[in-house]
Order: C-alpha cells, then structure tokens, then sequence
C-alpha cells in the first residue's frame, strides 16, 4: 500500500515537471502583449462606427475606428479620403469626419497592422456615409406685406389670427431644385415651412427656376415689382457664413453679397433698382452662392423662407377698369366674411378708362342680391377694398361710374345703392372695416337704378376728401340691392 503510494506520488512529480515545460515553451517568460517573442501578428478585426463629434454634434460623418489585434505596436488608418494615414498604438483609436460635398459616399478604410521585425498584417472594409443635415430649429416672423402687394415665390404667407393666409398671387414655373444643392424642407410646430438647401460650396449652389419675370410687369402690365424680399439664416458650425445671391436673366447676373449672422434669421428687403450690381431688368432664376472667401462647414446649410416680389401701396388706382378682374381689389382677411370683393363682369361701362367712347361694353366689378352688404351684411357679402398711400393732408377726389338695375324686385329699406367710401386708415381684415364705415373721409350713397351700363346710361360720381395726416387711406366699395348692379372706371387724383 505504501509502494503504491509513493508510485502514484512520484508519477504526479514528473507530469507536474513535464506540465511546467510545455507551458513554458507555449508561453515563452520574455513574451508581452505587443508582440515581444511572437512570430506573427494576430490581426482578427476592426470595429468602423458613426458617432457624435469632439463637439457632441452626431450626423453621421463622423467615424471612429478600433482595432483588434495580437503582437502589434502600430496601426496605420486610412480613412479613404485620400488623406495621409494616420499612425496610432497599440489598444489606441482614429477619428475622422468625412467631408460634406455629398449626401452620401462609399469610402474604404484601410488599417495597417505593424510590429517590429514582424510581416505587417493589412485589412480593408467599406462604409457607406450618410451625410445628416440639420433640421433648423427656428422660424422667421410672418411678413407684414398685404395680400395685394406680394407675388409669392416661397412663403407660408401671413399669420393672422393664430393662422397662415397664402398669398394670392403666386410666381410662374417654380422649381426649387434647379440647383445641385441638397434640398430639403423643416415644418415648424405652427405650420411655417422652411425651406434648407445644403452642400454649398465654390462649386455647389442652390438655384430656385422661374417662369421670366420682366420687374416692370410683375404685377401685371405697367404694375412693376420694387423688391425681393427673403428671409436668410445659417449656423455656422453646419453652414456658410456668406452668402452670394445672384439674380439670373441668361447671360446677364445681378448680384447682392452679404455676410450672414451666427444661428440668427436675418431679413433682405432688396431694392431691385439699386441694391444689387445694376438694376434688375428681367430674371428667370435665384441662385444661393457661397460668398466669396466665405467658410461652409459640416452640411453647409443654408435656410430659407418668404422668398417674394413686393410694391409699394401706391398713390394711384390699380385695375380701376377692372380689366384684370378681380386684381389688387381684396382685404388680407374677412372673419365670418369672405375677401372676394365682387363678381366680374363684362357689363361695365361703355367709357374707357381713359374717357374716350368705347362703342360697346367694358369689363366692370358686380354686385348681385346675394352679395350685398349694409344691413344686408352676411357670409356672403363682398366688399372692394384697395389700400392707398397718397400725400399727407391734401385735397384729392374719388371719381368712379356705377349703374344699377331698373327690374322689378323687393328692395331692400332705403331703396337699392351703390355705397363707395374713403376709409381713414389701412385694414387688414376687412371685418373691422365694416365696423368703422362710418370713419370715413368721404363717401356716396349712389340710388339711381335706370338699368345697366349703355352708351347712354350710367352715373359718375366724384367725392372730394382731404387726406389724414399719414395719407394713409383706401377706398372701398359695396352694394345694398336686390338686383345687379356695377361700378366701373374707379380713380384717385389731386384736386
């Protein structure tokens, strides 16, 4: 019993020598972890994830590599981008942010694995980057401009009353992506729609494409545009911080050159005759340019919005013929009303709008039973309304025709009218108009009813009234009937 004993414990003695001398030709004591007493590196992968920047900004250009590996002292990382690799440690990683030229690219990250006196150990993996631009967190306030005196390229309109009211007249053949910019568009809790171009750069620019707008016509024929109006803004860290804005007619450029503000909405008001490099004729195209030496960064992101035409309210009745219909005759808004101010008619009268004798009818602005106002006021009564701005305190005259049915009708109390006004001040909604006629600087209750216009029917009035001290004023227009009945041939002069 003892024999064995000492047998089984000199056996255990000599595998516990010959255990401890494979483990110590399989882990050599001058082996360490970079590869010292290795005969090759170990190199089984490398990790290439997307993250947040040195700025904790994350949109996924931004991409660390790690790598994994046995017997190394060095890594070299190339990230593709034709830049010098950059060198690291071992158990060390390498950021790089890619460029922001592109929505996306495939790029293919290179590491090297090196050791000394060892064969380097090479490995390659395509990534696919996906350039994130930044949702601008901010709006522009709504434009104050009235209804009657935008041409809308890019706008929400005005926000009246806790509501967005789109303009009415609106630019031809609009393309927002005429450009090679990156385009893309932000709607703001209240409804406000911002429109964010990116990638700009001394090659890329944002273009929006239009139908030609001759400035002098814009408005309509001999009713011209004075100004562009936009609202820009950039941050700087995902933008530009000039901008070019080149208005383009062909071969001809009009440019304007700004240097923008730090995460702030600044507001353009541009006058087409004098701001930009010469008087602008005619254009066809509005292009967003990296300003010269300017700086685009990140996504470089430019925002846009309210981007439109504009006239001032002017001193002389616009479409008073009524040739252009409805045209430059409407209130902004009208509660509980509407702001179509009259039906169109071609039963105007037969005098031109010059005086000379037509020969036949002309167009004309029309009220029918429905429509009428006064004490006749509901949903669907119009009224015409044109704002002016004429000279302070000065005597002018209110000269305009009108004819009205001579049918048989129930009419209403006090007989059936033609009701034209010069209000005090400027409206926006017509509501409030209605509630102060009696503020007026002048005024006409026309009641002849022999029929409608002919070669020899139809009444002219003329209403003398002396300006506010702002020459603030407009004039405004309404029936009380219960048949049809027209004005026609509507005029503001001095008197």
């Amino acid at each position: 019993m003892n024999l064995l004993k000492k047998g089984i414990f000199t056996l255990f003695i000599i595998g516990l020598i010959a255990s401890c001398e494979v483990d110590k030709e399989i882990n050599p004591s001058d082996e360490d972890a970079v590869g010292k007493g290795l005969t090759e590196i170990t190199f089984s992968s490398f990790e290439a994830a997307s993250g947040p920047d040195e700025n904790g900004l994350e949109d996924g250009t931004y991409f660390t590599v790690v790598p994994l590996a046995i017997g190394v002292t060095s890594y070299s990382v190339d990230f593709g981008n034709g830049e010098t690799p950059v060198t690291i440690g071992a158990g060390e990683s390498a950021s790089y942010d890619y460029p922001n030229e592109v929505k996306e690219a495939t790029y293919t990250i290179t590491v090297v694995a090196k050791a000394d006196g060892l064969e380097s150990v090479t490995k390659t993996e395509d990534i696919l980057v996906e350039h994130e631009v930044t949702a601008v967190m901010s709006a522009p306030d709504s434009p104050t401009e009235g209804l009657e005196e935008v041409l809308s390229i890019y706008s929400n309109g005005i926000e009246y009353d806790g509501a967005f009211i789109s303009y009415r007249y609106k630019a031809g053949g609009v393309d927002f992506a005429k450009g090679s910019a990156q385009q893309g568009e932000v709607t703001m809790e209240s409804g406000n729609k911002v429109m964010q171009y990116s990638r700009l750069s001394t090659e890329v620019a944002a273009s929006i494409g239009l139908d030609d707008i001759v400035v002098a016509d814009a408005f309509g024929s001999g009713v011209a545009a004075t100004h562009l109006y936009l609202d820009v803004h950039s941050d700087f860290a995902v933008g530009i911080d000039k901008l070019k804005l080149v208005l383009v007619n062909g071969a001809t450029e009009y440019d304007y050159s700004i240097d923008l503000v730090d995460g702030e909405w600044i507001s353009l008001d541009l006058d087409l005759a004098t701001d930009f490099s010469e008087p602008v004729i005619q254009f066809n195209e509005i292009k967003f340019e990296l300003g010269t030496e300017g700086m685009a960064k990140d996504a470089a992101t430019l925002n846009i919005d309210n981007v439109y035409l504009s006239k001032p309210i002017t001193s002389v009745i616009l479409n008073g013929a009524f040739d252009a219909k409805t045209d430059h005759w409407r209130f902004t808004a009208f509660t509980d009303g509407t702001t179509t101010p009259f039906g169109s008619s071609s039963d105007g009268s037969w005098t031109n709008y010059d005086g000379t004798s037509n020969g036949s009818k002309t167009p004309g602005a029309k009220w029918t039973a429905s429509q009428s106002g006064g004490y006749l006021q509901g949903s669907g009564s119009r009224y015409a309304y044109q704002a002016l701005k004429l000279m302070p305190n000065t005597d002018y005259v209110l000269e305009y025709e009108y004819a009205i049915k001579s049918d048989e009708a129930n009419d209403p109390i006090g007989g059936r009218s033609i009701v034209g006004l010069i209000l005090d001040e400027h409206y926006i909604d017509g509501a409030d108009a209605v509630k102060n006629l009696g503020s007026n600087l002048g005024n006409h209750v026309g009641t002849i009813a022999e029929g409608k216009f002919s070669d020899t029917r139809g009444t002219l009035v003329q209403i003398p009234f002396t300006t506010n001290d702002s020459g603030e004023v407009a004039v405004m227009f309404y029936a009380v009937t219960s048949v049809d009945a027209w004005i026609d041939n509507v005029k503001v002069y001095q008197d």
